[in-house]
């Protein structure tokens, strides 16, 4: 039987600091070369930094860290705006 991990329900509300990160399945790595750290980065640029600003980021070969604080003037639309961007950039 395969266990799963619980999904924490976390609330963004505008003008609050977030720590996002991910990891690679089972610890793969997710970045290869220098290009997939250049391509991420413009991803970020793409959709996080329009809903967010970021403060700073960390990529490594198996994981990322960004933190940002997010932007809008209602938890709804924060929500959706940071569920969505970070929906794209994955």
């Amino acid at each position: 039987m395969e266990e799963t991990m619980p999904r924490r329900v976390i609330p963004f509300a505008p003008d609050v600091y977030y720590h996002i990160y991910n990891r690679g399945n089972n610890r793969e790595t997710i970045f290869f070369e220098s290009e997939n750290y250049l391509y991420f980065l413009k991803k970020i640029k793409e959709y996080l930094v329009p809903v967010a600003d970021v403060l700073v980021y960390c990529l490594m070969p198996t994981h990322y860290h960004i933190v940002g604080q997010a932007r809008g003037t209602q938890t709804s639309e924060v929500l959706g705006s940071i569920s969505t961007a970070m929906m794209r950039l994955s």
